[in-house]
């Protein structure tokens, strides 16, 4: 019996562990423009955010955070983005979601080019019935799609696609601050990844609307969504 109609799966630090290339690519925009580089810690919770907004938390002004986005984008081309695997155990997850009729989307503030290419490489494609990521900031839209530039309209646009109405029966899975206030934004429940990024604190602090449910691995994401 299926407990969720819906379930939204994050990718960074749930879906796959990409840190190693995202933290080398977020190197390369302080080294390039001669800035000064942060702390370790500081530079880890660039994972997951959008990288205009986490520029602009460590002081960029816009027309820097703009460069500084697009030396990222260059750079994760070329080399970051293919220092990215699927968690062990996340394909068994989702080949048993599917078969139980759950319908699946990918919700990410990744770039939206990014987040379609990482699900391709990864070969989770046949898994998803939508891929969702973040618009651009200077690119272009599609005509019949509005901007997406945080987790709660990145969730909306595919709850909105995936035809559900009630998002009671929507579960978010995520492991940031970012993934738990989407849910309590857009009325989802939320499962935190604690093999991901985010901290337990955090996710728990940012699901405002009641109590979230944790994971240690991703076998254990299967039980909470169908029985």
């Amino acid at each position: 019996m299926k407990k969720y109609e819906i379930a939204l799966f994050d990718l960074d630090g749930t879906l796959s562990e990409s840190g190693e290339g995202i933290i080398e690519c977020v190197r390369s925009i302080f080294t390039e423009m001669k800035k000064p580089m942060p702390a370790e810690e500081e530079i880890r919770k660039f994972i997951g955010p959008p990288m205009y907004e986490s520029l602009k938390r460590v002081g960029f002004n816009e027309e820097d955070a703009e460069k500084g986005v697009e030396i990222y984008k260059r750079n994760f081309v070329k080399t970051g983005i293919y220092k990215n695997r699927v968690y062990d155990g996340m394909f068994d997850v989702l080949e048993q979601l599917k078969a139980a009729g759950v319908k699946l989307g990918v919700a990410s503030t990744k770039y939206q080019l990014f987040t379609d290419r990482i699900i391709r490489m990864l070969k989770l494609d046949g898994y998803f019935d939508i891929i969702g990521g973040s618009t651009s900031l200077t690119g272009d839209i599609p005509e019949n799609e509005t901007p997406r530039h945080d987790k709660i309209e990145v969730m909306n646009y595919v709850i909105s696609n995936l035809k559900q109405s009630n998002n009671g029966r929507a579960v978010m899975i995520g492991d940031t601050r970012f993934d738990a206030d989407g849910a309590a934004k857009t009325g989802c429940d939320f499962i935190g990844c604690l093999f991901g990024y985010g901290t337990k604190e955090e996710m728990v602090q940012h699901y405002t609307i009641g109590s979230p449910m944790f994971v240690s691995c991703p076998e254990e994401i299967t039980k909470l969504i169908i029985d």
